[in-house]
């Protein structure tokens, strides 16, 4: 019966959570944030980033940083995949900004000496 009482209860708290997708590109990279929410104010945000070039071995480090009109994160010195995919995830307690659903997101990413900003909008 207890087993029964705490799977009802994780049923419940998944069918509260909200889903925020936003998705933008430039010339050389696309990426895409979604953010999870729950009934409890945890956040979840996971982050993907695809160079869209052709020579990935050429990107070398990334530095990349997401900035919304509540706060942001970011890293420093990582690298792409093989496929020229990156990913990254960060949560958020109660107690940090939250992301909200008309958030501005802004994305720059830094790699052999140039920079662009991707503009990422609601799905």
């Amino acid at each position: 019966m207890p087993s029964l009482l705490v799977v009802l209860l994780l049923l419940l708290s998944a069918c509260s959570s909200k889903t925020f997708t936003f998705i933008g590109e430039t010339e050389n990279w696309s990426a895409e944030l979604k953010v999870t929410q729950t009934s409890n104010d945890y956040e979840t945000q996971e982050f993907k980033l695809q160079f869209k070039g052709e020579d990935v071995n050429s990107v070398g480090e990334i530095t990349y940083d997401i900035d919304t009109n509540s706060g942001g994160f970011g890293y420093s010195d990582v690298k792409l995949n093989k496929n020229g995919f990156l990913t990254g995830r960060d949560e958020a307690n109660p107690n940090n900004a939250k992301v909200i659903g008309n958030s501005e997101v802004k994305v720059s990413v830094e790699w052999n000496g140039k920079t662009e900003t991707i503009l990422l909008n609601k799905k």
